[in-house]
């Protein structure tokens, strides 16, 4: 193993030295064997001038420090193997991007898994595969096209082929705005570079805090809003392994900030198989929790395929577990990524106003904390006597939160929000001291 690595650094040190072979190598690859040929010649020599500027501009910044250029990497191959294993799996599917990465010669290009959830496309045959599981459902409305996190823009490319009119890139890593602008130069027109520091999948924080709230609505400002119960005002395009996304876009819909402060989305991403498992299939009382009620009442979704989870960087760290369905789920994780669709339901708001999905949010998340308590007692804290209409109403003093579907919760607050003491009870105020976490305190006296 040892004298592989040598073997191996000595050939990521004469990358440089074979830009022509990479050139060929990369018009060898491309994946349009089912385009015309003149089509096809096309692409070829536009792709290939586009790789000639790419390592030139690189070629002129790596100049600036010529010493540094490889130490990162051969740093980090010396003393693990698994980035050699990487690297020789980008050199195999990709060997342009691999040539790129030397160039960049920089610790922002991440090989694996750290704390981030910025994942990079590196593959062409998949990013091939990735359009085509959703471009017939994308080509019905692409008013707004968002690709988060192009990266080097291999998936970019293929969304133009399939005949995606203009894509708004979202790249927060800097480093590669170079290599994206030497692209959009390439299609005139038909790309724009969105100037944006941060990862949009990636601000957590962005519901209970007014600054991040702000860097979305800024970032979309340019976009026609529309009302909720038109078509989406924006189709998102993109990759992450949060395993807290789906929280995260829960709470973008309950207080309509983030993506869905300018109208209704649609999201085609590729996400962990465990976050899909979590939300799609109830195993045990313990995983029926507040987020997956609040799912399941507000968003249509759809398993659309998966991808090889080796085609996007960085690659996850290998982790020991002792419980056979932890390894399950860890391994699945690790080999592949679930590319879904992912919609906000179109007539939410013919069941609750905006503001009752807020109230309504808290009264889950709190009697959810735990599944097995009980309605009856739990309601009665709140509106002294409530017992006797919830018994009228086919609940029994052993009926359990956990016992109901998230119909059966939401038609449950309509009929507490329904009493006459509703508006002075406790309820009322223990939820505005919650929410007033949020900073949604004038939105719930309006």
């Amino acid at each position: 193993m040892l004298h592989t690595q040598k073997l191996f650094i000595c050939n990521i040190t004469s990358w440089s030295r074979r830009t022509r072979h990479i050139i060929n190598v990369y018009c060898s690859t491309l994946t349009n064997g089912n385009l015309p040929k003149q089509q096809k010649e096309n692409i070829d020599v536009r792709e290939t001038k586009e790789l000639i500027e790419i390592k030139t501009e690189l070629s002129k910044m790596k100049k600036k420090n010529k010493k540094k250029v490889m130490k990162y990497i051969e740093k980090s191959i010396s003393r693990d193997k698994e980035i050699l294993d990487i690297i020789n799996y980008i050199q195999k599917v990709n060997p342009d991007i691999s040539d790129i990465i030397q160039l960049l010669g920089d610790k922002n290009i991440s090989f694996k898994k750290a704390n981030t959830t910025i994942l990079h496309l590196i593959d062409k045959d998949t990013a091939a595969k990735y359009v085509s599981l959703i471009k017939n459902d994308l080509s019905k409305n692409m008013c707004y096209v968002a690709e988060l996190n192009p990266g080097f823009g291999v998936l970019t490319r293929e969304l133009l082929k399939a005949g995606v009119p203009l894509i708004h890139l979202y790249e927060g890593n800097l480093r590669l705005h170079k290599i994206l602008e030497i692209i959009c130069t390439k299609y005139p027109g038909k790309l724009k570079l969105i100037s944006f520091k941060s990862n949009l999948f990636g601000i957590t924080r962005a519901f209970y805090d007014d600054k991040a709230t702000k860097k979305y609505q800024d970032s979309f400002k340019a976009i026609e809003s529309k009302n909720w119960e038109d078509e989406t005002y924006m189709q998102i395009i993109g990759a992450c392994d949060d395993a807290n996304l789906f929280t995260f876009i829960i709470q973008n819909l309950i207080f309509r900030n983030g993506f869905m402060f300018y109208g209704r989305p649609v999201f085609y991403i590729a996400i962990l198989p465990s976050v899909w498992n979590k939300y799609n299939i109830l195993t045990s009382l313990n995983k029926y929790t507040y987020t997956k009620v609040m799912f399941k009442l507000m968003f249509n979704n759809e398993l659309l395929g998966t991808l090889s989870r080796k085609a996007f960087i960085p690659w996850p760290k290998k982790k020991q577990y002792k419980r056979n369905p932890t390894v399950l789920s860890a391994k699945q994780n690790y080999e592949q990524l679930y590319v879904i669709k992912l919609e906000p339901k179109v007539d939410i708001y013919a069941q609750l106003s905006p503001k009752d999905w807020i109230i309504f949010s808290y009264f889950v998340r709190h009697h959810m904390q735990k599944r097995c308590n009980r309605v009856i007692p739990a309601l009665e804290k709140w509106i002294p006597g409530c017992g006797i209409k919830l018994i009228a109403k086919d609940y029994t003093i052993y009926t359990q939160f956990g016992d109901l579907t998230p119909t059966q919760i939401l038609e449950l607050f309509k009929e507490f929000k329904s009493w006459p003491d509703y508006k002075g009870s406790h309820f009322i105020e223990s939820m505005k001291d919650s929410v007033g976490a949020h900073n949604e305190f004038e939105f719930l006296n309006e």
